[in-house]
């Protein structure tokens, strides 16, 4: 699967909705099993299926992040 470019910034908008909305990333992490490393970092790029995993699991909308 593709991995999405940093320039994209979609993975970066992710976590810091995660963050804003006090989301715990260890129960992300279990839950979806991305890593919750990955999920705390500030320059995270996840590959397109962790994003939509994300996504769906947030149930917030992939355009949301654009």
């Amino acid at each position: 699967l593709p991995i999405l470019k940093k320039k994209d910034n979609v993975s970066e908008k992710l976590v810091e909705y995660i963050k804003q909305n006090n989301i715990s990333i260890e129960q992300i992490s279990k839950d979806t099993g991305v890593s919750g490393f990955k999920l705390s970092k500030t320059d995270v790029v996840f590959t397109a299926s962790e994003f939509l995993e994300l996504c769906s699991y947030l149930n917030v909308s992939p355009e949301s992040f654009k």
